[in-house]
């Protein structure tokens, strides 16, 4: 029996049902009516059906209806359209009531495909129970399995959730835009419950379902369901940043997953990350002092995961940073913390974070995740990190151009060698995972001798004087006469004066032991962090206070005296010597790129199209090696 509440709560239904059908109605080519599967399974071929017997589904993953004669009756919401005095209405109205005063019990029919759902039996209940805000359903589920079709993405991702157990039904709602993300999920989840003692012996759908299931309800419950982004894909951010929430607090857990807005509007392509590529900064008097118009001042702390005592490289930055400090003329304080641990990063962090800096630099690559964690829990405080480029992450970070620097060692290795056969010791995987470097100095080796060929090696650990050496035998059994290597083992007295310099290439002999050094390389971050930091107080990095999900990637170079080649003039003669320098002064005025087009990768697949240039962040993520680069 409807009464007058039951006929007004219809009403509103209705008006919400014929709002989402003018809005959706011939967009996108959408009908704003429910979807119907029979019309979709007449473009697909399927190969059978499996029942999986009664779950409780999320109602916001019932997409549409099984056969097309109900689906008129519905918007795409699942509201009702028809009007308030027909047959139908009184049964919704009626309908509505039972579920006020009893509940809504039984199960309803489904067919799941694609990881959708679509109603056979129930569709006013699915209706009800959206209008009156349920979170989920019980319904008997009848899943069609659709052909393999390695071609197709969609298909190929629902194949890895089938691979997995076609007879379950545990990963409702977790939904992914690239092929692989629930392979790599998965392994994940298998690694993080062996450190886990009470998952130990666990499948991953024994407790990965609850675990998502409370991160979407917190994720839409922060009002991110309307972002470009699947809930799957979502939740895999989630634990690129803080790891699987296995029994995290709920208010804990929603207080995370508000924290990474920034992260996930990245991840939806509201908006993209930025290379700052300063090379005019030479050709104009190199840096400026910023005008004292402005009155702004600021405060930087720099993080070091070494002592200063021990590490050139955190002197090098240092003498950066008290240089920095000196050229604003007091209007930028610097602090700096030594002897960070990866491990303590995060909590060192925030504890410098509550002191309210404008700037925390954090002057390793190690230090990536925790700078993220950081960023995006810390209001108000800007985050860079000096690392290469971190796809698809909201992390700002600074680098100096070395593509530029080991296209000049490529071109001094290209007209040094004897051989033809040069070699490159590539830092450890962990560290660089970008193959622009070896790329730039095999392309600048080509440049000058075009039967060059670059034989590269890969270090294990970081900083291994002795593995370095290894290394370099290697490559010499190989017929290499020309190394970069990064270590050396047998530097030179005169090289441990200086903290800035950036590898070594050397002439070697047989057996890989240095018979004469060639050249190395400098960077020169005193350059860098007072173009930041006088970038800062003019108030250009603004928008990335304003702006959540806004990152830059900044990198300086020759152009701007942030690098440098330094060569053994007497070793290579004054031919050699002049042949480089020539080429620093087309690279310092943009007349020459390392990277100008056509290069092919080592599968001969065009990367860099005839005198087309990449761009910053092409570079920066480059993940191909040069067609004249040998593997190991």
């Amino acid at each position: 029996m409807v009464d007058h509440n039951s006929i007004q709560e219809y009403l509103a239904a209705r008006k919400a049902g014929r709002r989402y059908f003018a809005e959706h109605a011939g967009k996108d080519g959408k009908s704003g009516y429910l979807d119907v599967l029979e019309d979709k399974l007449r473009e697909v071929e399927t190969v059978g059906e499996i029942r999986l017997g009664t779950y409780e589904i999320p109602l916001e993953n019932i997409v549409g209806t099984y056969t097309a004669a109900r689906s008129t009756a519905f918007a795409g919401n699942f509201m009702p359209l028809l009007g308030e005095g027909t047959e139908f209405a009184a049964k919704w109205q009626s309908l509505y009531l039972h579920h006020i005063k009893e509940g809504i019990s039984d199960p309803i029919k489904v067919y799941e495909f694609l990881n959708g759902f679509y109603v056979l039996e129930g569709n006013k209940r699915v209706s009800v129970l959206n209008y009156v805000g349920a979170y989920s359903v019980r319904a008997d589920v009848i899943r069609i399995v659709p052909k393999r079709d390695p071609k197709n993405r969609e298909t190929s991702i629902y194949y890895e959730i089938l691979d997995y157990n076609p007879q379950i039904l545990a990963f409702v709602g977790m939904w992914f835009s690239k092929r692989g993300t629930f392979t790599r999920l998965i392994e994940e989840a298998r690694s993080f419950s062996e450190k886990v003692p009470e998952l130990k012996g666990k499948k991953p759908h024994e407790w990965l379902p609850q675990v998502f299931r409370d991160f979407a309800r917190q994720y839409k419950a922060a009002g991110f369901g309307s972002l470009n982004l699947t809930t799957g894909d979502a939740f895999v951010e989630f634990v690129k940043i803080y790891g699987f929430p296995y029994r995290e607090p709920y208010e804990l857990l929603g207080h995370r997953v508000r924290n990474c807005e920034g992260q996930f509007r990245l991840a939806a392509g509201k908006d993209g990350q930025r290379a700052i590529d300063v090379d005019d900064i030479g050709r104009t008097g190199r840096l400026k002092l910023i005008p004292r118009i402005s009155q702004r001042k600021a405060r930087a702390v720099f993080v070091y995961r070494s002592p200063y005592d021990k590490s050139p490289r955190t002197r090098a930055h240092e003498y950066g940073r008290l240089q920095a400090e000196k050229r604003l003329e007091g209007r930028i304080v610097t602090e700096a913390v030594y002897g960070v641990s990866e491990k303590d990063a995060h909590n060192c962090l925030i504890e410098i974070a509550k002191t309210k800096p404008d700037i925390i630099f954090t002057v390793n690559s190690r230090y990536g995740h925790a700078s993220l964690q950081t960023s995006l829990e810390s209001s108000g405080i800007i985050v860079f990190n000096c690392n290469h480029t971190q796809p698809g992450k909201r992390l700002n970070t600074y680098y100096c151009k070395l593509y530029e620097l080991t296209f000049m060692l490529g071109i001094l290795a290209g007209s040094y060698t004897k051989s033809n056969r040069i070699g490159f010791i590539m830092q450890p995987p962990s560290i660089v995972r970008s193959t622009y470097g070896i790329n730039a100095f095999a392309l600048g080796a080509r440049l000058v001798n075009h039967n060059a060929r670059v034989f590269r090696a890969s270090m294990r650990s970081e900083y291994s004087a002795v593995e370095d050496r290894m290394l370099r035998a290697e490559l010499a059994s190989k017929g290499v006469d020309v190394v970069f290597s990064q270590y050396p083992n047998e530097d030179p007295a005169w090289l441990n004066r200086f903290d800035n310099l950036y590898g070594m290439l050397c002439a070697v002999t047989p057996n890989g032991s240095v018979s004469e050094y060639l050249a190395t390389s400098a960077w020169n971050w005193d350059v860098v962090y007072t173009k930041i930091l006088g970038d800062y107080l003019e108030g250009n990095y603004d928008f990335l206070l304003k702006s959540p999900e806004s990152t830059i990637n900044f990198w300086l170079g020759l152009s701007a005296g942030a690098t440098d080649v330094y060569m053994a003039d007497i070793v290579l003669g004054p031919h050699t010597v002049r042949l480089v320098k020539t080429f620093k002064s087309l690279l310092e005025q943009s007349l020459i790129h390392p990277f100008s087009g056509p290069v092919k990768d080592s599968r001969g697949i065009v990367r860099i199209g005839k005198n087309d240039i990449p761009t910053l962040l092409d570079i920066q993520n480059m993940q191909w090696m040069c067609d004249i680069i040998h593997e190991e």
